[in-house]
């Protein structure tokens, strides 16, 4: 009788070349993951930084309509104005009140008020407004009576926005010198100033020939008052 004998070999299918496959195939399921988060993430921030701009031109709305019914839509109940921190009065005021009293004063001294945007920027909770403010003057604007005078300025807005989605802080960085010299509050303190005077605002015949010279007075109460003087002193 003939006897046979055979020898067989397994191997395993996660030896060390399937294994090091195995290594590369879940870093690569890793990373795109991770990458699929960060895109996520991205879209996510570019959604609601566009939510908070959409937010931010809603006060440009109420601010052209004088419609504040919904203003507790989108202004938070801590929300804090430093525009209004000049009246000891208007200082003490927060969230939507404040922000009411601001589009009601505004709107009585200018009932045409037009804030027009020319660009909005947008970075995490901050959103950055350039507007171009105009309207005529027909009504007391705060403490000055008004003038008939019509206005055009630009102004720069700055709005943080809450977690909840409402605004919780406003400053702005207006031309308030071209405001003023078209409403006729400031001139020159003397004619020799008026080319630049009037370059640098935009306005013209603050000062001719005819008018009475204008000069500061240093004692006035905020960086002096103006005061009416004959040519001839």
């Amino acid at each position: 009788m003939i006897k046979t004998s055979c020898k067989y070999t397994i191997t395993s299918g996660f030896g060390p070349s399937h294994g090091s496959f195995l290594l590369v195939f879940v870093g690569l399921l890793l990373l795109v993951t991770f990458l699929s988060t960060l895109k996520l993430n991205d879209v996510l921030a570019q959604s609601t930084e566009e939510d908070n701009i959409n937010t931010v031109r809603k006060v440009a709305e109420a601010f052209n309509t004088g419609n504040v019914n919904n203003v507790s839509e989108f202004i938070s109940p801590q929300y804090f104005n430093y525009e209004s921190q000049v009246d000891p009065v208007r200082g003490q005021l927060r969230g939507p009140e404040e922000f009411i009293d601001t589009v009601e004063n505004l709107r009585i001294a200018f009932p045409n008020l037009r804030h027009e945007e020319q660009s909005t920027i947008a970075q995490g909770d901050t959103v950055i407004s350039v507007l171009n403010v105009t309207g005529t003057n027909t009504g007391n604007f705060f403490i000055l009576p008004p003038t008939g005078k019509n206005i055009s300025y630009e102004a720069v807005h700055i709005y943080r926005i809450g977690e909840d989605g409402k605004i919780v802080e406003h400053k702005a960085i207006r031309d308030d010198l071209t405001f003023l010299a078209q409403l006729g509050v400031v001139r020159p303190s003397s004619a020799e100033y008026e080319p630049f005077f009037q370059a640098l605002t935009g306005t013209t015949n603050t000062i001719n020939s005819s008018d009475p010279m204008w000069t500061l007075d240093p004692s006035g109460p905020i960086g002096g008052e103006v005061e009416e003087t004959d040519k001839g002193e």
